[in-house]
């Protein structure tokens, strides 16, 4: 009885004759192609997204050091904050100038990843005979010719005016800043993403953030308004430091500038 099924098995395995395998067909690949495209056009954005959060978390880091670098030259000079801008010997300095030691030499901390033209640390150092043989970081004429990606405050800088975080000594508006004019150092912005040459006007200072539009110790200054391109440098906000060690990143257009508040100016009632 067994011996007769197996033959039966085995007789109609040899009818069916071999196994066949199917192939895809064009339509089925087609199919297939324009899925992982879909896929892929929906991971790409969240991927794009990503990185750029982790390029502006990069860039925030740099303008916490640059907060602190602010602190440590306020301790060694008498509780004042280093100039924006200062005449020395053949010219005139910038503000990284002052900080430069105290971020530990290293010209990447004025600089955001994501800028990749205004770049302080990717400047060719040029010879210079005084009193360095480097113009990055030293108080040297041509230091000032370099963007760097991040901007010092000087927004309301007008003598008179709202005091600035970082003024300029006499010979200019004679209106430098110490530390106990600051009244409320969690709403006072230090440094911020680019700067404020809109037109071009001004290619030595591409690393200050100004009021550049009406009277500059008026209040209102909104930067989106201005057309500053680094206020919407990270997903259309920017970074900022802050002088109590605190940075922030913020849509431009909702940074106090009023008669009652401004994040820009040692008062916090300045206009």
């Amino acid at each position: 009885m067994n011996n007769g099924r197996q033959a039966r098995r085995v007789l109609g395995q040899l009818q069916r004759g071999p196994s066949t395998r199917r192939a895809f067909t064009l339509v089925e690949l087609l199919v297939v192609i324009a899925i992982i495209a879909i896929l892929a056009s929906m991971l790409l954005p969240a991927l794009g997204t990503a990185r750029a959060r982790g390029v502006s978390a990069a860039c925030l880091n740099n303008q916490r050091q640059l907060g602190i670098s602010v602190h440590l030259y306020s301790a060694d000079n008498l509780d004042w904050l280093p100039p924006i801008q200062a005449q020395i010997t053949g010219g005139e300095s910038s503000w990284r100038s002052y900080l430069f030691r105290y971020v530990g030499q290293a010209a990447r901390v004025y600089d955001c990843p994501s800028e990749k033209v205004e770049s302080y640390a990717s400047a060719k150092s040029r010879p210079s005979s005084r009193p360095s043989p480097w113009v990055l970081g030293q108080f040297v004429d041509g230091e000032i010719d370099i963007p760097s990606g991040i901007g010092a405050v000087n927004v309301h800088w007008q003598s008179g005016g709202a005091p600035p975080p970082f003024g300029r000594p006499a010979g200019y508006e004679n209106n430098l800043c110490r530390w106990g004019q600051i009244e409320t150092a969690s709403q006072l912005i230090l440094f911020g993403d680019g700067h404020s040459d809109v037109y071009g006007a001004y290619p030595r200072d591409r690393w200050w953030i100004w009021k550049e539009l009406g009277n500059a110790n008026s209040p209102g200054f909104n930067r989106l308004a201005q057309g500053d391109p680094g206020a919407v440098r990270h997903l259309r906000k920017a970074n900022y430091a802050f002088a109590d060690g605190s940075a922030r990143l913020l849509a431009g257009e909702r940074i106090p500038c009023n008669t009652n508040e401004c994040w820009w100016s040692a008062k916090a009632d300045p206009h």
